[in-house]
């Protein structure tokens, strides 16, 4: 690429970069000491280039700022790592320079460069809507020098923030009304910033086909277009349910094993899709044990899923699934003789059991839920257990039971 085009582009992005107005807070702990290269890797359009902004605004000195998703860098090439450097010292002089380089997966060999600006000693922020990000390659080549941060679509918390909506310690009737209307209202749009604060659900549909097209089907140079969808539109149209590759198969007619076990790794690559595995104790078994699948946005269960029914029950499991993710908590599912949703591992042990139901008021539906927690329970010897709902709230104490509204849960 032609560096005096560059330079315009590199100038261009500067402007756009220090527009920080209406920026919602993150709740996400940021250590900004130290020289280590920090990665922020998830979802496109979940806030990572504001969460950039966020940072800059706490990193002193001088700051250049580089987008390669910009079109304009579709020329870039290796000999223009070298002008990125001679571009910043042009227009911000000598001295300590801090690099903010967004969405920087589009560009080969990067991490070679960016371990070369470490060795210079110099800060480096990096996005990514590409998993591979971290792959085993390239955490090799950083190993010892970078620092991951997931990001997700917005927490209800967040989603409460950017509403300007501010919760008292001690809730009224109307306030709790408020609040319990705003949830369900996440529940069905998801938390990408933009849905949110253009009211505007149908940007979620742009974006799964954004991301389907440009990192999925481009990038892996895939041929089964339709079939590939149809795949993708299975999984998140039985969210929360264990899926076998004979199935996947025939609703596809995708004739090879590996290849739907690849388009699967390609969807996960991309967070687009996320697979829920069975706890054992035997790895060996746990690996041949049916998956279950989970969507990267709510809002992809209203605007692309086939949904037949309104099951409101497996949105709000795949909303309690994401903020366990959220946590950073290492999430399986149980089943032995009975199923239960959630099962959280701490180390060699799991610590915590979830059940998600959308209504407990039937005597089937809470018997079936409560023994199936009940079994978890007994077989990992936890004391007690959660069930988590769209309203109601009781503690069972004689058997460690505590049953809670999930937005209660959020925000806990």
């Amino acid at each position: 690429m032609d560096k005096s085009k560059f330079r315009q582009v590199i100038i261009d992005q500067q402007e756009l970069f220090k527009r920080t107005e209406d920026l919602i807070d993150r709740d996400i702990s940021l250590n900004l000491k130290g020289n280590e290269i920090v990665i922020i890797s998830g979802i496109r359009r979940c806030g990572k280039s504001s969460l950039l902004k966020l940072i800059s605004k706490k990193v002193d000195g001088k700051k250049i700022y580089l987008n390669f998703d910009d079109i304009r860098l579709t020329d870039f090439n290796k000999d223009n790592f070298e002008d990125v450097q001679s571009i910043a010292i042009e227009l911000l002089g000598k001295g300590n320079i801090t690099y903010f380089l967004d969405e920087i997966q589009n560009i080969q060999h990067w991490e070679r460069w960016v371990n070369n600006l470490y060795a210079e000693d110099i800060k480096v922020f990096i996005t990514g809507s590409n998993s591979n990000l971290l792959s085993s390659e390239i955490s090799t080549y950083l190993t010892g020098r970078n620092k991951v941060i997931s990001l997700f679509p917005f927490s209800f918390n967040e989603y409460l923030r950017l509403k300007g909506i501010e919760l008292s310690k001690h809730m009224t009737s109307a306030e709790i009304s408020m609040v319990f209307k705003h949830f369900k209202d996440y529940m069905d749009t998801g938390g990408f910033p933009l849905v949110l604060k253009n009211e505007d659900l149908q940007l979620s549909k742009q974006y799964f086909e954004d991301i389907l097209n440009k990192d999925i089907l481009n990038r892996y140079q895939i041929k089964q277009i339709k079939k590939t969808k149809d795949l993708l539109l299975y999984l998140f149209s039985n969210v929360g349910k264990p899926y076998s590759y004979s199935t996947l198969k025939q609703v596809t007619g995708i004739k090879s094993l590996s290849t739907i076990k690849n388009y699967i790794d390609y969807f996960r690559n991309v967070f687009l899709l996320y697979t829920l595995e069975r706890f054992d104790y035997s790895v060996a078994k746990q690996k041949v044990s049916s998956s279950k699948p989970y969507s990267g946005d709510n809002s992809f269960l209203n605007t692309i899923a086939f949904n037949f029914t309104e099951n409101k029950g497996k949105r709000l499991e795949n909303l309690v699934f994401l903020h366990l993710l959220r946590k950073e908590k290492e999430v399986y599912y149980h089943l032995d003789k009975k199923e239960c949703d959630f099962v959280v591992k701490e180390g060699l042990k799991i610590t915590q059991a979830i059940q998600v139901c959308l209504d407990l008021s039937n005597p089937e539906t809470r018997k079936r839920e409560i023994e199936g927690l009940q079994n978890a329970m007994s077989k990992y010897k936890l004391k007690q257990g959660l069930i988590l709902t769209m309203e109601q709230e009781e503690t069972i104490k004689a058997k460690g039971i505590s049953i809670k509204p999930v937005w209660k849960w959020l925000l806990d």
